[in-house]
């Protein structure tokens, strides 16, 4: 009995040390990998997702994904760019004439609907397994000892990815295959968003805060969030980047030790009516908060220790004048110039019925699509539109608005190792812009984590002139491994219910990128 108690001690502080000291295993490490083959159906599952802006901003050139590394590596997963990454919805823009791409046609011809609900042919479930806290060889409630969704990155104990850049063959990873995983795909995602209940245990977070509600989340919910967080957590630093054109603060919170050798760099809302993922992003700065309070150890690892050694810097709400629009329309603009700014954009676009055409707003009060307004291919990416609108324009230059030179900026300054865009919607997590070498394994390997733990399906694919997003500038300008990551199905504004089901999967990606970048 001593003998196995002393091995028991034993395996666990080896286990401690090799989580701390980066002796643990790759995940994708090499290259000459050979790109998996999707299904028809996926393909054009993938394609109807992608075709964002209500229909109007499909990719006209879509090119193959993993294109011809040093190896001769090539992908044949085609769909547009996430940064169009949303359902089709009614739309009155003349624009819809302009979806001609095959892959467009192939979206329209699928057995998935035009509503965005569609995503069951390529997605993956939640994971079901519950979050359990290991202590020895038993199972305990315990939360100072976590083990999320996914299994370990990094560390050589996971199910390995495979061989192969993308998704497994089918675009799917389940138990269950063809019809059947489909089937019960769809009514898992059915389920979830109408209960709003989550199918695994979360990570902790503190009680008293709007974003643990089932509503819409306000700029001025995050504000208050944000000023009791700071009270009740000193560790947490915070300042202004700047302040938007309708007077509302541009807000950087920082949690982790700011000397960290390794930073992340994590924003949302970057889309007006994207406003959900705001709140999940806020739950991620509150659970990392509480853990490195408690002390919590997550698979092996210290938080405190983590976040010791790697930075995580969030921009929770990018686009605050147009989530204000979206969610409390023309009245809840702070001055009568953002109001009329908006009616004079209204009648550039033909608008016909107001409460719709706000409530489906995308771009920021000057009518500008902040994420495609990065210098990523911004003079070959094409407007849709050549004047100020609620989703199309690109803008005079790239960074021209305040929203994204501070982002940029930010972003130029940290030199983060990793950053991620959250959007919504369709469960796809987008991380190519045809990079090669190194960073392929990179982007990749950190596209897996997202995988493990959502359960959503890469995305392998890239278009040369449906850029100019974030991601595709962080990854083309600075070669950081970043990805986008698409929340929810449906239509955006994603319904609010869908919140506990999205903390659900996205709850553990921090936590687990910070344990990979710690074993590099």
């Amino acid at each position: 009995m001593k003998k196995f108690i002393f091995a028991m001690v034993a395996a666990s502080a080896i286990s401690a040390y090799l989580c701390l000291n980066g002796y643990a295993e790759e995940v994708v490490n090499g290259e000459g990998y050979v790109t998996a083959v999707v299904e028809a159906d996926s393909t054009a599952q993938e394609a109807l997702d992608n075709s964002g802006d209500q229909g109007t901003e499909a990719g006209s050139e879509v090119q193959q994904a993993a294109a011809s590394d040093s190896s001769g590596t090539s992908a044949s997963d085609t769909s547009a760019s996430e940064t169009t990454g949303e359902s089709l919805t009614a739309d009155t823009d003349s624009s819809t004439t302009e979806m001609q791409s095959d892959v467009t046609m192939a979206a329209e011809n699928s057995d998935s609907s035009a509503s965005g609900n569609s995503d069951s042919t390529g997605a993956v479930t939640e994971n079901e397994a519950p979050i359990a806290v290991m202590t020895g060889n038993s199972t305990s409630t315990d939360t100072t000892g976590i083990q999320s969704n996914g299994p370990v990155v990094g560390t050589g104990t996971e199910q390995t990815v495979g061989s192969e850049f993308g998704p497994s063959i089918g675009g799917v990873t389940t138990a269950a295959s063809g019809d059947a995983a489909t089937a019960q795909t769809a009514q898992a995602d059915q389920t979830a968003a109408q209960t709003g209940e989550a199918q695994v245990e979360t990570l902790p977070l503190p009680a008293g805060y709007h974003f643990n509600n089932i509503a819409a989340y306000t700029y001025q919910n995050m504000v208050d969030d944000l000023t009791v967080l700071k009270a009740s957590y000193p560790s947490m630093q915070m300042d202004v980047l700047a302040t938007t054109a309708d007077a509302r603060n541009l807000y950087h919170v920082v949690v982790g030790n700011p000397q960290a050798k390794h930073k992340v760099l994590v924003h949302a809302g970057i889309h007006a009516r994207e406003y959900i993922v705001c709140q999940v992003v806020m739950r991620q700065i509150a659970s990392l908060l509480e853990m490195q309070k408690a002390g919590t150890v997550y698979k092996g690892c210290s938080i405190p220790e983590l976040l010791n050694n790697t930075c995580i810097h969030f921009v929770p709400m990018v686009d605050p004048d147009g989530i204000t629009l979206v969610q409390g329309g023309l009245e809840a603009l702070n001055s009568e110039d953002a109001r009329m700014s908006v009616m004079t954009i209204a009648g550039m676009d033909n608008a016909t019925d107001m409460g719709q055409y706000i409530r489906t707003w995308k771009n920021n009060i000057n009518g500008v699509n902040l994420n495609r307004n990065f210098d990523a291919n911004w003079e070959e990416t094409p407007s849709k539109v050549d004047h100020p609108s609620s989703m199309n324009y690109k803008g005079t230059a790239p960074e021209c608005e305040i929203e994204t030179k501070v982002l940029a900026d930010l972003t130029r300054s940290l030199m983060p190792d990793r950053t991620i865009s959250y959007h919504t919607q369709g469960k796809v997590i987008y991380w190519y812009f045809g990079e090669t070498g190194n960073y392929k394994n990179e982007g990749y390997n950190l596209a897996s984590i997202v995988n493990q733990n959502t359960g959503y399906r890469i995305s392998n694919t890239w278009a040369e002139k449906d850029a100019a997003g974030f991601k595709d500038w962080a990854v083309q300008k600075l070669d950081i491994p970043s990805v986008t990551i698409e929340c929810g199905i449906g239509t955006s504004p994603v319904d609010e219910a869908q919140i506990e089901e999205m903390w659900a999967g996205n709850d553990g990606i921090l936590p687990d990128i910070m344990i990979d970048l710690v074993n590099k």
